[in-house]
Order: C-alpha cells, then structure tokens, then sequence
C-alpha cells in the first residue's frame, strides 16, 4: 500500500492574478485548490516532456556521431 502524504505550498501573487485565477477556477467548476494542482500538474507534464525532447535529440546526435565513428572505421581491415 502506497502512502501519499500531502504538503503545502504557498506564494504570494498579486491582487489581479489571484483575482483572475478564482475567476477561471469558478468558470471551470473547480475549486481553487484543484484548479491550481491542475495547473501546476500540467505545466510540470510539460516541462517533463520538454526535457525528454531534449534528452531524446541529444541521444540521437551521440548516435549518429557513434554510427559515423563506426563507419569511418568500416574499411580499415579490422575484422
């Protein structure tokens, strides 16, 4: 059984934002506490899979660095 203790952020925005962030939440039907795990949630997806992206073009440029290296070596006579 897996056990999910919860945590508390807190910060601090301004009047406008705030204002604006519990308008959203009200339009959207949440509570304001969902409304900004749902935003932190998916911005945090977000950045999760920009760094695959970057990870994964970085992977591919090793590759074909490696392939070249492999290829430039494909007719020295070692077998």
């Amino acid at each position: 059984m897996i056990v999910h203790s919860e945590k508390t952020l807190t910060f601090r925005a301004s009047g406008e934002f705030a204002d604006q962030t519990r308008m959203f939440a009200k339009s959207a039907d949440l509570a304001l506490s969902e409304y900004i795990r749902d935003a932190v949630r998916e911005k945090n997806e977000r950045q999760i899979a920009d760094r695959m992206r970057f990870l994964s073009r970085r992977l591919a440029a090793e590759s074909v660095r490696i392939n070249q290296e492999f290829e430039a070596t494909a007719g020295d006579g070692i077998a």
